[in-house]
């Protein structure tokens, strides 16, 4: 069977929360879908009571942790286990606690919202939402893993210095995956994970890449720090592109949240991080 999209999901606890993100997808995503969960030690065994149509754990364990690459690496088995065992039109990253509030019934939805060339931020980046970074200005800043870009939510703070230098790029610069696009003159691109989406076509292209250059695969599978808002996205950006359907990494409590230290849900997305 073809399915519309793969939907991807890094679990580690809480198999009723689980449970009730399942039945949000299954509630606002009428699509041919999979749902496929890469989970840790204790939520493979929790998941061996649950059968579900739909919904699939991926076939090993994976422990992993926050701000480091074993993220990645989750994410990296659920994609390459879908590109071997399926046809997908689109592959979606959902966090743990992400759940959808707007309806995805068309995936032309998706289109509209895709990470490229066209899509780069002019003047002050805003970290929180994804950009795309054309070749030729890498990171010039060493020793250092951050450097704030804003010294209270959605307030810029260390404007003045290119954008390449700040946020987590200090950090990233550290990894062979940015050394390699940087000695090739090759674009970059980051993305909060959660939301991030790939064509099935941009995700041969990630694993092609991973297969070719396996030195760099297993270094961000174990660097300490958090790859899964670059890596796929600049590999991704220097094929086709990728989308981002989600609305960061910020906890909001429904989608009615209108605290004036976050933003609102964007009205032309689809998921976002609610409290477990």
């Amino acid at each position: 069977m073809k399915y519309d999209i793969i939907i991807s999901i890094n679990v580690h606890n809480n198999l009723k929360y689980l449970l009730e993100q399942i039945k949000n997808i299954n509630e606002f995503v009428p699509l041919k879908k999979r749902i496929i969960l890469n989970c840790n030690d204790f939520m493979f065994e929790q998941m061996k009571s649950v059968v579900s149509e739909d919904v699939e754990v991926f076939p090993e364990p994976l422990n992993k942790k926050t701000f480091h690459g074993s993220l990645t690496h989750g994410i990296a088995c659920n994609m390459s286990h879908a590109l071997n065992n399926y046809q997908f039109d689109y592959f979606l990253v959902m966090a743990s606690r992400d759940v959808f509030y707007r309806v995805l019934d068309d995936t032309s939805e998706i289109e509209k919202h895709i990470i490229n060339e066209n899509n780069i931020q002019v003047g002050h980046v805003d970290f929180g939402v994804p950009n795309f970074y054309k070749p030729g200005n890498y990171c010039k800043v060493k020793n250092v893993d951050h450097i704030p870009w804003q010294n209270s939510k959605y307030f810029p703070f260390n404007e003045h210095l290119d954008r390449v230098d700040i946020w987590w790029w200090p950090k990233f610069s550290q990894t062979q995956l940015y050394q390699y696009i940087e000695k090739n003159n090759m674009s970059f691109a980051h993305s909060m994970h959660e939301g991030v989406c790939y064509r099935y076509d941009g995700c041969e292209y990630i694993m092609d890449f991973f297969q070719e250059n396996e030195n760099i695969m297993h270094e961000l599978f174990n660097f300490d720090g958090c790859v899964e808002e670059f890596a796929l996205q600049s590999i991704a950006s220097n094929y086709k592109g990728f989308y981002y359907i989600g609305n960061g990494c910020d906890t909001k409590s429904d989608p009615n949240y209108n605290d004036y230290n976050l933003p609102q849900l964007d009205p032309t997305k689809f998921t976002y991080k609610r409290e477990r």
